[in-house]
């Protein structure tokens, strides 16, 4: 027998006999210890799922020992400022065994009070007509809306092409604009030439 048990908001998957380290337990060496935040429940190719949590379903474990986790090196550090703090820090937890699993045999309430399967029956038997009926109602006004925006497209030219044909046309107007004047004053500056006989 299997299961799947809340600790800390982490979630361990066990069996008796398992010894894990889980966050610390309010309990001292040697005592034992139980819980109800079971989620699941494997009993052969029986499965227990629990909404949030099996009903009936309790695990008891043995503390045997509370100990430190492995350290954590923690940093901090700010470039060029001068600023740089190291500090280490060890989690507390709790060394347990598994010693029972209860509450496999008992099935989930809530999944037995299911309705009966007549009513199944007739219910999905009334879905494909209302689908039907539905996918009906629902095609036409989109395929007329899909057809009016097609013709409106086709119709329409495309407003950024005579946006930019327009930027273009002004831009050589005032090209030829500026070429004029400066061509102007150019000749103005230049004095004639007098013809020589």
């Amino acid at each position: 027998m299997k299961a799947v048990v809340e600790l800390g908001g982490k979630q361990y998957l066990i069996e008796p006999g398992t010894i894990f380290l889980a966050d610390k337990i309010p309990a001292d060496k040697g005592q034992t210890w139980t819980t109800d935040r079971v989620l699941m429940i494997l009993d052969g190719d029986d499965v227990v799922l629990g909404r949030p949590y099996v009903e009936d379903g309790k695990i008891t474990f043995t503390v045997l020992d509370q100990t430190k986790r492995s350290k954590v090196i923690v940093q901090k550090f700010r470039p060029k400022k001068g600023y740089l703090r190291t500090r280490g820090h060890r989690q507390h937890a709790s060394q347990l065994q598994v010693e029972i699993i209860e509450g496999g045999g008992k099935h989930d309430e809530r999944a037995a009070e299911e309705k009966p399967a007549e009513e199944k029956k007739k219910k999905a038997a009334k879905k494909p007509a209302q689908k039907k009926a539905a996918e009906e109602k629902a095609e036409k006004p989109v395929a007329e809306k899909a057809e009016k925006k097609k013709a409106e497209k086709a119709k329409a030219p495309k407003k950024t092409a005579k946006k930019t044909e327009s930027k273009k046309a002004k831009d050589t107007k005032k090209a030829k604009e500026t070429r004029k004047t400066t061509d102007k004053k150019d000749k103005a500056a230049k004095p004639k030439k007098k013809k020589s006989e």
